[in-house]
């Protein structure tokens, strides 16, 4: 028996909906753009300022955004399933190399003047800069926001892209200032920021984004609140011990990167690629309840079943109509997967309180996406096997 991949034939939703839904795409993250870039001027004086040699500044911009970009590369992979809306990730990115080292800067110096440097940099450095980095997730919690924050790899990705951007900036700072101090000074402030470490940062607040992604997965425990507290605290003793370490040499230094550090990067690893998997086994157990509700055909939700088979009904797609067929597809394929997530949430009793009001906007969006790819929905040269239709346990016995 062959399925029909065809949907029956969908309008898109009335126009005063959609200039809701627009309105509110808009709005998202406006109101701390404006404190990005007015962290972001701050930054660009007191970094330009604290620059002795141009030729540093011009050597270490390409070497860190190659460092950088392969960190990042880590995390898009990370965020494949439910991919987070492009312009949160920069958001998140830009709060890390501006507020966060604005913020981080300012309290250090003053700092340094009553504790003294050593005590600032082994200590209270690592304890303000994971809290400046950590207060992005902290204001994704709110607003609009929410919704897109919804477990712990969400927590992960956000909270690396802004240690991302912290570590851009400061890396690029503390090797463009190596360059007045001698060759060999550079060259070992590259290896050991740009080949040993880029991780480290990273590393550090995965902490904290492990602990609020852990909290929001969880909102009916009494006690949530105290697992973005000891990330935080996590957080800040890898930090410290990172820093501390440099005060014993290179030894010292070779000795918690090996016994502390790359165990801790290990693990980190691990768990990300659980909770990856854990999203997998989500969208999978949801799909055949799409189709049983007719949200998505049976050939749809086979091709919607594994990245690969997203990404050949994507490059079919594009090869035949063009890039603009396959940003609604993909567009699609964003608004099956945010509804298999909000589905489960809501049947493991832990969904949002407006679930309703977001359940019925997802469909709208699946729906719309849908009527912007009438083609490229039944155009897919590697047919993936049909999932049928399962009815919901919750319908049981009815």
């Amino acid at each position: 028996m062959s399925v029909d991949p065809r949907p029956a034939p969908l309008a898109p939703g009335p126009p005063q909906f959609q200039s809701s839904l627009n309105k509110q795409t808009r709005s998202t993250g406006a109101p701390i753009a404006v404190l990005i870039l007015l962290a972001a001027l701050a930054s660009g004086v007191l970094f330009l300022t604290g620059i002795q040699d141009p030729v540093g500044l011009i050597v270490a911009v390409p070497l860190t955004a190659l460092s950088m970009g392969l960190v990042l590369a880590c995390y898009f992979w990370l965020d494949r399933w439910e991919p987070e809306p492009s312009r949160l990730l920069l958001l998140a990115f830009l709060w890390g190399a501006s507020v966060a080292i604005v913020i981080s800067l300012i309290l250090e110096l003053a700092s340094s003047e009553v504790l003294g440097r050593g005590v600032v940099l082994t200590l209270v450095g690592p304890a303000i800069e994971e809290a400046a980095k950590g207060a992005f997730l902290l204001v994704m919690l709110t607003g609009a926001r929410r919704r897109e924050f919804d477990g712990v790899v969400d927590g992960l990705v956000y909270a690396g892209f802004v240690a991302v951007g912290f570590a851009f900036v400061e890396d690029i700072g503390y090797i463009a200032q190596s360059f007045s101090q001698g060759t060999e000074t550079t060259i070992a402030t590259v290896v050991l920021r740009l080949v040993m470490a880029p991780f480290a940062h990273p590393l550090f607040t995965s902490m904290i984004g492990l602990g609020v992604g852990l909290a929001v997965s969880r909102p009916n425990q009494p006690a949530r609140w105290l697992y973005p507290l000891l990330g935080y605290l996590a957080a800040v003793a890898l930090h410290a011990l990172w820093n501390g370490s440099l005060t014993f040499g290179f030894g010292g230094y070779l000795f918690v990167y090996v016994v502390i550090m790359i165990p801790a990067f290990v693990a980190a690893l691990l768990i990300a690629r659980y909770h990856r998997s854990r999203e997998r086994d989500v969208v999978r157990r949801q799909l055949p309840e799409l189709v049983y509700f007719r949200l998505v055909t049976p050939a749809e939700a086979g091709w919607l079943d594994s990245i690969a088979a997203r990404r050949a009904w994507l490059k079919s797609v594009t090869a035949r109509s063009g890039k603009p067929a396959a940003q609604a597809l993909r567009d699609f394929q964003a608004a099956a997967t945010e509804l298999a997530f909000l589905r489960d949430r809501v049947q493991r009793g832990v969904g949002p309180a407006d679930a309703y009001d977001l359940h019925a906007e997802l469909v709208q969006a699946l729906l719309t996406s849908r009527a912007k790819a009438a083609r490229p929905l039944v155009e897919n040269a590697r047919s993936a096997p049909p999932i049928p239709p399962a009815r919901p346990a919750s319908l049981s016995g009815r």
